[in-house]
């Protein structure tokens, strides 16, 4: 029991694993026994949720086989959510502006950085926004989650990014409910069929640049569906994603987030986000992150200057097979 925290209540010694209480002693008292597990239930019984410094692997391997996602607590420094929330209020212009989507050619430019939509609901996404500052160039390798997804993608596969983006959502934005362990894409695999090790195709950091709490179209997840040989019931006509929100479907779960915490989970799980209904706006960051095999979605060419500024492991996962060419 060496290293446990433990604390003796009215005779009774308590250690406490993995957020849990466990009793022990020749003190007969049932009633104060009866009652930690009371007091520690909901946290017990919910936990979904680790300190971004935790250093308990296995407990954060675990969860995030179960449950298909796990939320990292206080996952990036506030220096640095505050140098991109002014990244955001200094473009503040282009979030209701021109965007890229699958009826335009182009949407508007800042640098490199691309104004994207996917249906419309779903607010303005920055594409590439690696190319927007230091800032954002830090978070490809961010401390808090780069060794979870090596391993879970396993260090065989090597590590790319599929897709990164910021995105601003207003009242009334969403995304429609979509995936799920049943669809065939080479990119929704989880663990390998023969041996069991891990081999996550894709695993998505959202991070939270301001709190997410009810009403503020939080994403939204079904625990273990990542695991399911089935479609979701709105799936069910091999629908890739389904037009409603997806807040108030059978089986998803709000996330909600404090400013800094990151969500990470395998595109393989069935997801989407509530409708907002506050007023205001979303604000999140998110980094896909594929085998280094896999190309980016939209195959944005990492321009001179972001290339010159990356170190050797961030260049390595955002040009992971250099170009090559006839001398």
């Amino acid at each position: 029991m060496h290293g446990i925290p433990r604390v003796m209540i009215n005779g009774i010694l308590a250690l406490s694993v993995w957020n849990r209480i466990i009793v022990y002693g020749l003190n007969q008292n049932t009633d104060l026994f009866t009652r930690l597990l009371i007091d520690r239930k909901d946290t017990v019984m919910s936990q979904d949720w680790v300190q971004a410094d935790e250093q308990d692997e296995y407990l954060i391997d675990y969860l995030f086989d179960l449950n298909g996602y796990i939320l990292l607590k206080n996952a990036i420094a506030p220096e640095d959510i505050a140098a991109m929330n002014q990244w955001v209020d200094g473009n503040w212009e282009h979030v209701d502006g021109k965007r890229r989507d699958y009826d335009k050619d182009s949407g508007a430019w800042i640098g490199n950085v691309e104004t994207h939509t996917y249906s419309g609901p779903d607010g303005c996404n920055f594409q590439n926004i690696i190319e927007g500052g230091p800032v954002f160039r830090k978070l490809i390798n961010y401390p808090a989650w780069i060794g979870h997804c090596r391993r879970w993608i396993n260090p065989t596969n090597g590590v790319s990014i599929h897709e990164n983006l910021l995105n601003v959502r207003g009242k009334g934005g969403y995304i429609g409910i979509h995936g799920g362990g049943a669809l065939p894409l080479c990119y929704l695999t989880f663990r390998q069929v023969n041996t069991g090790e891990w081999m996550v195709g894709q695993i998505n950091v959202i991070s939270a640049l301001t709190d997410v709490g009810p009403g503020d179209g939080a994403t939204t997840l079904v625990p273990g569906s990542h695991k399911s040989a089935m479609r979701h019931p709105k799936l069910s006509e091999q629908v890739y994603r389904s037009d409603d929100p997806a807040g108030n479907q059978f089986g998803m779960k709000e996330l909600h987030m404090e400013a800094g915490d990151a969500l990470l989970f395998t595109d393989a799980i069935t997801h989407g986000s509530a409708g907002r209904t506050n007023e205001g706006h979303r604000r999140v960051i998110l980094y896909r992150y594929s085998p280094q095999f896999l190309r980016s979605r939209f195959h944005y060419v990492p321009s001179k200057d972001l290339l010159e500024h990356l170190d050797d492991e961030q260049r390595s996962i955002i040009q992971p097979i250099p170009p090559r060419s006839a001398p």
